[in-house]
């Protein structure tokens, strides 16, 4: 008999004792005081006070958003649904209230447009838009299966005819949900709840002495020296944690290594661009957690994260020591039973896969590690031409050298020849548009080399799942007029793109720019004003009269192909190449430096 009986007896009477007690104090309670429904009404009136502070600040809540600048901007410009979704799911001035809202709905005109949240709150809302509508901010508790919701809704500062209105909805904590009222029972299940106790904790008392009596006996029965804590020895194939920790060591984070390409396609309201480039830091946490592995690819550094994936340096090993390094992008663990993110995460793969130039960076792997899909692409030792440019003008610099713009022009160029012109197995166009051209996109290498990236909103003929009409999505910096307006593009709206980047490089500015991001997207929807042609006429030769054919508003006075763009550009490109990798070697020499020693 082991150490663990004697303590399940002297348990067993420590209950038994505990169970009498009850009992007593059960047989000697006096009945409920008369003025038991006064006390109850009390603690509930307490609850009802809790419930009306947490309606009293989601009210707050809602009547706060309802005044964010940027929405009523995209309220005001009635831009498309997807748009509205794309806003609530990646904007900053919404991660607030995406924290801490389980919901959100966006009701224009009598009509949702936009319905984001993983509750499914169906038409339990409309009493509280129908009371904002009346006064213009309203809230209310609903009940979804065995939960209680909090739901807000206010007016939008739009039309006061038929404003629209915002709902907000989160779970509600206990103090607001009503509280659960359990009627007394009656004599005769007092009476028996008065004995049961009794009766119980007598036979537990019992039993456990009788257990404590067994153990003494046996324990006089065991040969001295049995007692002391025996070790199990693990069974084969066991690995203890300290075997465990051995054979995967930690991560050591790496900085500045690697390509510095954005994450994921950018939602149609797009920050500007120049930041300081993604962020690097360890997969696994702590130090000594295990290696994060994807299939046989092992993570090493996380690059940051867009919508809708994830990108990673990871590392892929062989026989004799052989190991190659990749960009590796993961579609995001949430996303994975989305049918629509899914379909166009492996129609991008499968996209870029299909094109293979040297101005393009290139798709080596797709696949699928339990329920996550990644895919692997090559990876640059360099940076994007936005982390390039910043870099540029901290240095004291404004725009490139005219031979160094236009050889990365010419080269982007290149790339959208060979994708515009792509055809099928059976020789027919694809219809390839990238749709998003931006400085974020085009990486440049140490060696001054140009390639194209991130075709995961890339337009084609042959996608299975097709963009909504008038869905907007792109880099707003970088948008050609019929592209922000949300109408049907063409290569030549990649091409427009490519001159406002030519513009970028030549002058060190956004010829769009904005106080918010939806004001670009309007100027974007404009095109050039007449000071901006004003100032493109400006500029010195050949750049003032390519500009002004690239960025001409009707898609007709553009190049009509980026091979007759390229063109254009040639005889003006000289020694780029040369001249671009010199300063990038200029510009991220420690980088390169350090990059060496760790090679």
């Amino acid at each position: 008999m082991s150490k663990s009986a004697r303590l399940a007896g002297a348990t067993l009477l420590a209950l038994g004792v505990a169970l009498g007690i009850v009992s007593l104090r059960l047989s000697s309670r006096e009945p409920a005081p008369a003025d038991a429904p006064a006390a109850a009404a009390a603690a509930a009136a307490k609850d009802d006070d809790g419930a009306d502070a947490e309606l009293r600040s989601i009210e707050r809540r809602v009547r706060q958003a309802s005044t964010i600048q940027p929405l009523v901007a995209a309220v005001k410009m009635k831009v498309d649904d997807d748009t509205f979704i794309d806003l609530f799911d990646s904007e900053e001035w919404w991660r607030s209230y995406r924290n801490e809202f389980t919901f959100v709905r966006l009701i224009v005109d009598g009509t949702v447009v936009a319905t984001r949240g993983t509750i499914d709150v169906g038409s339990l809302d409309k009493p509280v838009v129908k009371a904002a509508r009346r006064q213009g901010v309203a809230s209310s508790t609903v009940k979804i299966g065995n939960q209680q919701f909090l739901l807000a809704a206010a007016q939008l500062p739009v039309s006061p005819e038929r404003p629209p209105i915002l709902v907000l909805g989160r779970e509600a904590t206990a103090a607001a949900a009503p509280p659960v009222r359990v009627a007394p029972p009656p004599a005769a299940a007092q009476s028996a709840l008065r004995f049961w106790p009794s009766a119980l904790g007598g036979v537990m008392a019992l039993a456990g002495l009788g257990l404590m009596l067994f153990r003494k006996r046996a324990q006089d029965a065991e040969p001295i020296g049995q007692s002391s804590p025996r070790m199990t020895p693990p069974m084969p194939g066991m690995w203890t944690p300290m075997q465990q920790q051995a054979a995967n060591p930690p991560i050591v984070p790496q900085t500045e290594s690697g390509p510095m390409t954005r994450p994921d396609a950018v939602p149609a309201a797009v920050p500007a661009v120049g930041g300081t480039g993604p962020l690097s830091g360890p997969i696994s946490g702590p130090v000594g957690a295990p290696i994060a592995m994807l299939g046989r690819y092992r993570l090493l550094n996380r690059l940051g994260e867009g919508g809708m994936a994830e990108l990673f340096t990871a590392e892929v090993t062989g026989v004799e020591g052989f190991s190659r390094t990749f960009v590796l992008k993961r579609l995001r663990p949430e996303l994975a039973t989305e049918k629509d993110a899914v379909a166009q995460f492996v129609e991008e793969a499968r996209l870029q896969a299909s094109l293979v130039h040297s101005n393009i960076v290139p798709v080596f792997d797709f696949g699928m590690a339990g329920s996550q899909y990644f895919m692997t692409q090559e990876y640059i030792i360099g940076r994007d031409l936005a982390r390039f440019m910043e870099r540029h003008q901290q240095r004291g610099g404004h725009g490139l050298p005219a031979e160094v713009a236009f050889f990365i022009a010419h080269e982007v160029l290149q790339a959208l020849a060979y994708a515009h012109d792509t055809r099928d197995n059976n020789g027919a166009p694809m219809g390839i548009v990238h749709r998003d051209v931006s400085a974020s996109n085009v990486m440049l290498s140490f060696q001054g080399e140009v390639k194209l990236s991130d075709f995961g909103i890339v337009k084609s003929n042959r996608r299975i799942s097709k963009t909504q009409v008038g869905m907007v999505k792109g880099n707003a910096n970088f948008m050609a007029p019929e592209q922000a307006r949300g109408n049907s593009v063409d290569g030549r709206s990649d091409l427009f793109s490519l001159g406002l980047l030519l513009y970028y490089c030549l002058t060190g500015e956004l010829l769009y720019w904005g106080e918010n991001d939806l004001e670009v997207l309007h100027r974007a929807a404009t095109g050039p004003t007449p000071a901006d042609i004003a100032g493109i006429m400006g500029m010195p030769e050949p750049a003032a009269s390519i500009l002004m054919r690239a960025l001409a508003l009707d898609p007709g006075d553009r190049f009509q192909s980026a091979s007759e763009f390229a063109e254009a550009l040639a005889p003006y490109v000289g020694s780029g190449k040369y001249a671009a990798g010199r300063l990038m070697q200029q510009l991220f020499a420690t980088e390169i430096h350090r990059h060496r020693q760790s090679a």
